[in-house]
């Protein structure tokens, strides 16, 4: 009868299910809690500001949750005034290309404002997995 391969303890997840596919998988759950928030909120309030300032508005919100969450649910990790600083830095970052987004869509056509929405999302939220991810988790070790 043969034995099942032992992982070494740096090949193996890390305590609490913080894989990749944990990380992921709490990701799509903080940030889907906070998309689809902001997005109900980024609709509702084009229908009384610009697309750019409702923009803003939710981002705003979703940034002050998004930088609660990221490190401590998502990652695992704690969360400091240096990697929150970073966060919030991406995060801003992020955000310029959403507003591009926003930009670059109303001057082509004239999407609905959920289009608009989608779109906005669908181009920020990947960016934003990746920036916690690089900042809040550690060096990976060599695959060996």
């Amino acid at each position: 009868m043969t034995e099942a391969p032992v992982l070494s303890a740096r090949h193996s997840p890390a305590p609490g299910g913080l894989t990749g596919r944990g990380q992921l998988l709490r990701f799509l759950v903080v940030g889907g809690s906070n998309t689809l928030v902001t997005l109900a909120l980024f609709v509702l309030l084009q229908h009384w500001l610009p697309a750019s300032v409702a923009y803003t508005v939710v981002f705003a919100l979703g940034l002050a949750y998004t930088t609660a969450m990221t490190a401590t649910v998502v990652f695992g990790s704690r969360l400091t005034w240096r990697t929150g600083s970073a966060f919030v830095g991406w995060y801003l970052l992020v955000y310029a290309v959403g507003l591009g987004v926003v930009h670059v869509l109303e001057a082509l056509w004239d999407p609905s404002s959920l289009a608009t929405a989608v779109a906005t999302v669908a181009v920020t939220a990947p960016l934003n997995f990746i920036g916690g991810r690089l900042l809040f988790t550690g060096p990976r070790p060599p695959l060996d």
